[in-house]
């Protein structure tokens, strides 16, 4: 099953080889924004919306891991100095998009630059300023800003028109990466599976993935405190009163709950859980989203047998298995979450036990478009819509992002996905 995967991937796969060769360290690729802001090629003259004059000291170290672009830049706004990170975008809007309010890493942003002057971030802290580059534009400097893409009129890239030239290839360079993706992910299961209880590997990434991004850290250790082979011979119900008391997410509310987890033997922690709960809805509270993933554990058996075609809503309604006696309305797994779990936990699993082949990919459901695919795809095809709406193309949209678009090391001219 794995060998036709990997022959569906070998095309992507070369590609990615062949990117390694062409790499350039240090090169800033399609981050000219960065770029130029690293290398202090600046316009004169550059003043806040408020016309408070902006000169920048230092520019700050550029970062290529996650957190603000600059670290530690040194600017003088009017003459008062701060020293602090900084975060590019091409629009203010991008700010909100890509949910850095929401993230403790951007707190030391000082200064938020873009090329657009609009539409406005709606989630920037109050005392972060905006500084729009293109209204600058016209001053000229060692760097012709006018070359930089807009958002209005985006420059065209090399790679899409190598794929246009081909019929098929944009299709076929999706399917392959999509392929790669799963079958890299299928791999890591496939650890797992050597090494340890076959199941402990899934019944951590159910948990991992019922966290929706921010929580799955603690759902992930959650797993391995209380693995599931101590679990594996419970009721679900106390199933879920062990897990959700271990982790500190039982309530007053819950003392039947209570009850069976101190009948079960089952210590609370030595340190607590960091769950974040800022600014979240009653259902995606990690009770009722543990709920679920007890729910779906109880049919797991039945669950990792079904095609994929309908296996995302026999996923939402296993996810309902004890709603009736928590007195939960609605499945803790909606529609487009189900979608994401097959996608990113039931397929490469599967794949790593040898029941899945590339032959059943054509059936896997697609999920919420994200910003990472919205680029790759805009980048691939010149469009903001008519994104692939099945899961291997858009998994192989966000392989390409990743590999290609976000890479600083590759620039458009020497993309592998330019030509061969």
């Amino acid at each position: 099953m794995a060998a036709d995967l990997a022959t569906l991937a070998e095309p992507y796969a070369a590609r990615l080889r062949r990117a390694d060769t062409l790499a350039e360290p240090g090169a800033p690729g399609e981050m000219r924004l960065q770029a130029l802001w690293r290398d202090g090629r600046l316009p004169a003259g550059l003043a806040l919306p408020d016309g408070t004059p902006l000169e920048v000291l230092d520019p700050g170290r550029w970062n290529r891991g996650p957190g603000p672009d600059f670290l530690g830049a040194l600017l003088s706004f009017g003459g008062a100095i701060r020293r602090g990170d900084v975060e590019l975008h091409l629009r203010p809007a991008d700010w909100d998009a890509h949910g850095h309010a929401a993230d403790p890493a951007y707190a030391g942003v000082i200064l938020h630059v873009t090329w657009a002057p609009a539409p406005e971030a709606k989630t920037l802290p109050p005392a972060v300023p905006t500084l729009a580059l293109r209204p600058f534009a016209g001053r000229g400097g060692p760097l012709a800003l006018d070359a930089l893409p807009g958002p209005d009129a985006p420059a065209p890239r090399p790679c899409r028109a190598r794929l246009e030239a081909e019929p098929g290839a944009r299709d076929r360079l999706l399917a392959a990466a999509g392929a790669h993706r799963l079958l890299a992910k299928s791999r890591a299961f496939a650890q797992a599976l050597r090494v340890g209880d076959p199941f402990q590997a899934f019944y951590e990434g159910l948990l991992a993935a019922m966290g929706y991004g921010r929580n799955a850290a603690p759902f992930r250790r959650l797993a391995r405190e209380v693995p599931f082979a101590r679990l594996e011979g419970l009721p679900s119900l106390r199933r879920l009163a062990v897990l959700a008391g271990v982790g500190g997410l039982l309530g007053e509310d819950r003392r039947a709950l209570w009850d069976l987890w101190w009948g079960s033997g089952f210590p609370p922690p030595l340190r607590p859980y960091a769950w974040d709960f800022r600014a979240m809805r009653p259902q995606n509270h990690p009770f009722r989203r543990l709920a679920g993933a007890v729910g779906v554990l109880h049919h797991a058996g039945a669950l990792l047998d079904l095609p994929l075609d309908g296996l995302p809503k026999a996923l939402s309604e296993a996810s309902r298995t004890l709603c009736a006696a928590l007195a939960l309305k609605g499945a803790p797994i909606g529609a487009n979450r189900a979608n994401a779990i097959v996608t990113n936990l039931f397929v490469p699993y599967r794949i790593a036990l040898g029941t899945l082949g590339a032959e059943h990919l054509r059936d896997l459901p697609g999920e919420d478009v994200s910003q990472p695919m919205r680029e790759a795809w805009h980048r691939l095809s010149g469009a903001l819509d008519g994104l692939p709406g099945d899961g291997l193309r858009q998994q192989g949209l966000l392989q390409i992002h990743a590999d290609f678009c976000a890479n600083p090391a590759l620039s458009c001219a020497r993309c592998p996905l330019a030509g061969e």
